[in-house]
């Protein structure tokens, strides 16, 4: 059989065509919106004004609308809702104009051309015959509304709610009813916004009807209720007299080492900002940043983009031009041009930053290198930051934003920080500039330091000597280790400090006890992929267990690392970190390893840098704060200044687990091991098997139990530490090699 030929429909396809026929349209609303006006210079209004009087002027509104249609190619200022609304207002203004003049009078032309014409006739004489004068009119108000709502966007709920509170409420409570109109509106299910979400407002509760009513208790029930009370009341004395205590013990000084931290240093003297470097200024060309903004326009024109930029925000080392876009044109088109636009700018990068869209804003952002950049100092930023220094528990100063604002953040909310970017982008200058922050507002009683310096101390041995450290710098790899185990230790104790003293965090520990009792430590951990190469799982998971607890007792970690790679920024750890600052990387991959998204890869170098938190939905670009060599050593010389030598004292207890061997650091004595800790030795030994799940199977003992045992099994020596999901090894074949001879009187 011959296939049947598609009927062919006609339709407006070239945009030749659409333009002539709305132009068509256009021109012809036009002329029938001002024939009324116009009847004795031709007879074509004259008969236009006949045929709808001065309902030709909607007639004409409606015709050039609808021309718009054709005219424009996007459609986001047109509406078809709105076309019909003027359409439906049309016809309503042609029946009102006729509808007050008498069927006689309308059969003369000059009353016809001052009234609706012969449609607006037409449409009256049909609805008075059918419906008659009063129904006609309710028909023309309700279509007059339906018309308003059409073309404004108004909703019928709305205007119902608009017309009730226009409406004053009587005096007389039976008057106070609805009205059948609004209960029509509500039997149809037009509700008001909002009356189907039920508030409930704890401080002033809403009365029910139905509430059971108040019965006196007898005296017995009375009494019992005092008793309860009284007895609560001596429970919270008792309580408070245990924290008493507890706070007595500390600022006597009893009790161990690590709590005797009374204030030391009371008379310190933070080092002047006058032995910072001054900081250069260069004078900006505002015309030559327009130029560029000009070359931008007419790169994206040739392109087939229309746009407009709005403003130039210059900051200190980068350009950003906001533009706007045509509606219609498709973001991606405009990120896809940055190798197009950095040729046209004559960028020094290989491609630009396009930022789509800036935060808070509808325009696109297209980042390029200031060609007159002015660096970002530590005496301006220190000088910003002793200003507002309160509202801070540990700051940091980051550098300068984009649009020249200073950023400061603060590491006790972040509350961990991961440095990362290629060899020679900034990112040791980065690390002495957060340390000159802390070292320039707080004193060495509100803040501890453990510095890591894998590279023999060539980046921190300069911090060797000052009374913020907790333990020289540490420069050994081996000892790192047992470095962190202490630190989760002292988490324990602090944790136990809290829980006595009845308080949620360091900083209501610390005004419960009226100083700094307990200061702030940061562990500083430079160069993470030498640390991870030695060291590997055992590192990892005490710093994942560092950064997930370690926020409420103060312990915070600054982590900083030149090879940004899975298998040294690992998941565990970055999920316990917010906090990131990505230097200038050279792949794709990198950036997404540290922030997770692009944009890492496009960056200048020199302290370029983009940071992201808990409370950036989006990176921010920043310009670094440069701290120079001679500044970092002229903080460290103000402040080995106020102290002598031999008055450092540094934590013994830390030393001394640094010095043990590994696997003896933080090993618990025999009188705090589990009840069975022999038990479970001999199990392990007998099997030559060592897993908390294989000690919860063969000895019935919860999860938690049976993982607690593991660790002081493992802080024994008994058995090695965690290989990935390979098995623990076990590294004894008797018992008396942990228990010694007597194993069985002791266990």
């Amino acid at each position: 059989m011959p296939r049947k030929k598609n009927k062919e429909k006609l339709t407006i396809k070239s945009s030749e065509s659409k333009i002539l026929f709305g132009t068509i349209l256009f021109v012809g609303g036009l002329t029938v919106a001002i024939s009324p006006f116009l009847i004795s210079h031709s007879d074509l209004f004259s008969q236009i004004s006949l045929f709808l009087g001065y309902s030709a002027i909607p007639w004409g509104i409606f015709l050039m609308y609808t021309s718009l249609f054709l005219l424009l190619k996007s459609k986001k200022f047109v509406s078809a809702k709105q076309a019909v609304g003027i359409f439906l207002f049309s016809a309503c203004i042609s029946i009102l104009l006729s509808f007050w003049q008498k069927p006689e009078q309308l059969e003369i032309a000059d009353v016809l051309r001052g009234t609706g014409g012969e449609v607006g006739k037409l449409l009256h004489t049909s609805l008075n015959g059918v419906f008659g004068r009063v129904i006609e009119i309710i028909i023309v108000i309700i279509s007059l509304v339906i018309a308003f709502s059409l073309i404004t966007g108004t909703t019928l709920e709305q205007i119902r709610d608009f017309l009730e509170d226009s409406i004053p409420e009587p005096s007389d409570e039976k008057l106070k009813e609805p009205s059948p109109l609004f209960s029509f509106f509500k039997k149809i299910g037009i509700k008001k916004e909002g009356d189907d979400i039920k508030i409930q407002n704890g401080n002033n509760p809403i009365e029910d009807d139905d509430t059971e009513p108040y019965i006196e208790s007898s005296a017995a029930e009375t009494e019992k209720k005092l008793e309860e009370i009284l007895h609560r009341d001596d429970k919270q004395k008792e309580m408070d007299l245990e924290t008493e205590k507890v706070i007595a013990s500390v600022k006597s000084g009893e009790g161990d080492e690590e709590e005797q931290q009374a204030p030391k240093y009371t008379d310190w003297v933070f080092p002047s900002i006058d032995i910072l470097q001054e900081k250069e200024v260069q004078q900006q060309d505002e015309k030559l940043y327009k130029e560029k903004a000009l070359v931008i326009q007419r790169t994206l024109m040739n392109f087939g983009i229309q746009s407009k930029v709005v403003a130039i925000a210059v900051g200190p080392t980068v350009l950003r031009f906001s533009l706007s876009i045509s509606t219609g044109t498709k973001v991606a088109k405009v990120k896809n041009l940055s190798n197009d636009l950095a040729l046209a700018l004559a960028s020094q990068t290989a491609s630009i930053r396009i930022e789509a869209p800036i935060p808070g804003t509808s325009f696109i952002g297209v980042e390029i290198p200031n060609p007159t950049p002015n660096f970002v100092y530590t005496k301006d930023m220190v000088k910003k930051l002793r200003q507002e220094a309160d509202r801070y528990e540990l700051p940091l100063i980051l550098g300068k934003d984009i649009t020249g604002k200073t950023t400061i953040k603060d590491l006790g909310k972040i509350p961990h920080l991961l440095v990362a970017g290629a060899t020679g982008t900034g990112k040791s200058v980065a690390i002495n500039s957060l340390l000159a922050g802390l070292l320039m507002t707080k004193t060495p009683d509100e803040v501890k330091f453990i510095m890591v310096d894998p590279k023999m101390g060539v980046e921190m041995g300069m911090y060797n000597g000052i009374p913020h450290l907790l333990t020289p710098v540490i420069t050994d790899v081996a000892l790192i280790t047992n470095a962190l185990e202490w630190v989760i230790r002292e988490m324990m104790r602090r944790y136990t400090q809290l829980k006595q003293t009845h308080t949620k965090k360091l900083a209501e520990y610390n005004a419960k006890m009226g100083f700094t009792a307990m200061p702030y430590i940061v562990v500083v951990i430079d160069e993470m992929a030498d640390l991870m190469l030695t060291s590997g799982i055992e590192v990892e998971t005490k710093i994942q267990r560092l950064a997930q607890m370690g926020r409420a007792v103060g312990i915070h970690l600054i982590l900083a690392t030149q090879k940004p790679t899975v298998d040294v920024i690992t998941g565990l750890i970055k999920s316990n970190i917010p906090g990131r600052m990505a230097f200038a990387v050279s792949t794709l991959i990198d950036s997404r390893v540290i922030l997770d998204e692009a944009g890492a890869e496009t960056l200048l170098g020199n302290g370029d840098m983009l940071y992201k938190d808990q409370t950036t939905p989006k990176s921010l670009r920043i310009q670094g704060t440069f701290t120079s060599t001679e500044d970092t050593e002229n903080i460290v010389n103000a402040i080995k200044s106020q102290v002598k030598g031999e008055d450092i004292e540094y934590s013994s207890s830390l030393t001394s687990a640094m010095e043990q061997a590994p696997g003896e650091a933080g090993t618990t004595p025999s009188s705090q091991r589990d009840p069975d800790f022999g038990k479970a030795l001999e199990v392990v030994v007998l099997t030559q098997k060592a897993s908390a799940s294989f000690l919860q199977r063969k000895m019935r003992i919860g999860y938690n139990k049976a993982a607690r045992i593991i660790d002081e099994l493992y802080e024994a020596g008994a058995i090695g530490p965690e290989e990935g999901s390979k098995p623990r090894k076990v590294l004894v074949k008797d018992v008396s090699e942990i228990l010694g001879d007597d194993a069985e009187d002791k266990y």
